[in-house]
């Protein structure tokens, strides 16, 4: 229990963040403040202004206090028309006034005598994007940005690097934008205000939190309307992550249709022969392809969007290592031995480089592999227009994703399987003029299965163990490729994570959030209060396997193994947790709450 000292302490902060005036906004809202003046510099209270998104027709009216000073909040990023206007004054109209993620805007007005008309015509643009009224860090990433700038793979978090300390630690996917030195895992990236991470990763659709994801649309671009990354001094309500908050806001529809179709297009037919391409080029066949259409369904009431794209690749991949030789593989007595060595460390498409090896114990064996990607990514949301004090959207998105990656000459593979979802229901209520609460109902998932295969030699499935055979042999045969070839290791088990190697790590995480927000405006002060129940759920499984270390090929050709290491299925029965099987199961609770 706090002290009556610390309980002071407590609630002098509390008021100290939520009386300190006009700086705070909405994490996907903006909202437009100012005051309203004569052309003496005298204050007009009582002062109507309306603001009208021209995409929706949706209309919020405010009055100017005592002061002159009105603020209009809870407003969704988009194009506004804003009329002012007062008794015995001129109507002053601004058009197509640009509101971007997060933005407060500052509109002074100058309201001329009544006869005189003002029409004041605002593009927006990065001018209109600068915010003055707070210290954050951080960067607006617009619409016309995210439709226009090139982006390789058409991937979300290349734009992160417009943030002040955004840091590209590798090749610009999710899992590698950091943010003023902290770690990948101290993001937060929300949809629409709810949680869009993997929930076991900070980065969105990526694979058991310890893979590096091969997939592109986990948000897919063709969903995204703009974003906002916060890379340090954020607001309260930013939470759960200490490094960059990615508020990112999807796209709706309006009064009028609009729509897209697009390819993008690679292919080996375009490219030229690679070196190491010794038959024939490696394939190569890249397409990314899709739509989008918005619209109403009734005008100024109800509206939809929605979108599709997909990803296809098909890329050959080329694996250069070393093999036992046929004579060194005649030297083993065991026959099951002499079966693997002949069998297991080459697979069937792989050839043999003639005279690339100079050691008759070892062949330098090239395996042209294919590396096939398959991902559909698809959205859809609508927006309703209740009444005048009343409005809600549901929103939701989904990608489907399957990836079958060769791991070496031997004819192992990885396969990728990922799933991420998430959703929203929002109601937005607006009580009087100086009060709106809005509710949030989020759901968001990230599905994902890695496996491992291996050939089945001789009636054994190798798809549970990994024979090792450590060192390399010298090459000498392949200009240009390195004077060393590691050797191959057949068998089904690959990298997991730090730990350990397994044959497979199924993951179903899940969260439900269910957030609530108040904005209150009290004289020239806008006041926020919030939070988030935010249900956690995981279930998962380790899939072990053996591990067979040789020091070197004589040691396996005598069958006379260095170590024997062995994983177990975290599903299996054991001791430990009295007998249980199945799938491990763990839950956790967020309990969030701010005022500011």
């Amino acid at each position: 229990m706090l002290s009556p000292r610390n309980r002071f302490i407590l609630l002098l902060t509390i008021l100290l963040t939520a009386c300190s005036g006009l700086s705070v906004f909405a994490q996907t809202e903006a909202r437009v403040v100012g005051v309203v003046r004569d052309q003496t510099n005298a204050v007009i209270p009582n002062a109507t202004v309306l603001v009208k998104n021209e995409r929706t027709g949706e209309e919020r009216t405010v009055t100017s206090n005592a002061g002159g000073n009105f603020v209009v909040t809870n407003l969704k990023p988009s194009a506004y028309k804003i009329t002012v206007s007062a008794a015995n004054f001129a109507v002053s109209n601004y058009s197509s006034v640009e509101l971007v993620v997060g933005q407060a805007l500052n509109l002074d007005v100058e309201l001329r005598p009544a006869g005189a008309t003002e029409v004041i015509n605002i593009i927006g643009g990065d001018e209109a994007a600068l915010d003055t009224s707070s210290a954050r860090m951080g960067a607006n990433v617009n619409e016309r940005e995210v439709q226009s700038l090139p982006l390789n793979g058409r991937q979300l978090s290349q734009l992160y690097l417009q943030a002040p300390g955004a840091l590209n630690s590798g090749t610009g996917t999710f899992g590698d934008i950091r943010f003023s030195g902290r770690a990948v895992q101290q993001n937060a990236v929300r949809y629409d205000g709810v949680e869009g991470s993997a929930i076991i990763d900070a980065s969105p659709g990526n694979l058991n939190g310890e893979i590096a994801s091969p997939f592109r649309l986990q948000a897919s671009l063709e969903n995204v309307q703009e974003f906002r990354v916060e890379s340090n001094n954020y607001p309260a309500e930013y939470g759960t992550g200490t490094g960059g908050q990615v508020s990112v806001v999807t796209k709706s529809g309006g009064n009028q249709y609009h729509g897209s179709v697009f390819e993008y297009l690679r292919n080996d037919k375009l490219d030229a022969r690679n070196w190491f391409d010794r038959v024939s080029k490696s394939p190569l066949k890249l397409n990314q392809f899709g739509f989008s259409l918005g619209g109403p369904i009734i005008k100024d009431k109800l509206f939809f969007f929605g979108s599709y794209e997909g990803y296809r690749l098909r890329s050959g991949i080329n694996i250069v290592e070393g093999v036992p030789s046929a004579a060194a593989c005649g030297r083993a007595t065991d026959p099951t031995i002499k079966g693997l060595c002949l069998g297991a460390f080459k697979d069937a498409k792989a050839v043999i480089l003639a005279g690339a090896s100079t050691n008759p114990d070892f062949d330098i064996a090239q395996l042209q592999a294919s590396f096939p990607v398959n991902e559909n990514s698809g959205s859809v949301r609508f927006d309703y227009k209740i009444n005048e004090k009343n409005s809600a959207y549901a929103r939701f998105f989904r990608d489907q994703g399957f990836n079958d990656q060769p791991q070496n000459v031997s004819g192992a593979r990885a396969g990728y399987t990922s799933v991420p979802q998430n959703g929203v229901l929002a109601w937005q209520t607006t009580i009087g003029q100086t009060k709106i609460n809005e509710f949030k109902l989020g759901y968001n998932s990230a599905f994902s299965r890695v496996f491992g295969t291996a050939p089945t030699i001789n009636g054994i499935d190798l798809s549970a163990v990994t024979i090792n055979i450590s060192g390399s042999v010298a090459n000498s045969g392949i200009a240009g490729q390195g004077s060393s070839s590691g050797l191959s290791i057949p068998g089904g088990l690959f990298r997991l994570n730090s730990a350990t190697n397994g044959r497979g790590a199924p993951y179903t995480p899940y969260t439900i959030g269910l957030v609530d927000s108040l904005s209150w405006l009290r004289g020239n002060h806008s006041l926020k209060f919030g939070g988030e129940l935010r249900f956690v759920r995981l279930y998962t499984d380790r899939l072990g396997g053996t591990t067979y270390s040789y020091s070197n090929l004589n040691s396996f050709l005598a069958n006379t193994a260095a170590t024997v290491q062995y994983s177990g299925d975290l599903s299996a029965a054991s001791p430990f947790n009295n007998g249980v099987t199945g799938n491990r199961y763990a839950k956790q609770e967020y309990y969030i709450a701010y005022a500011q």
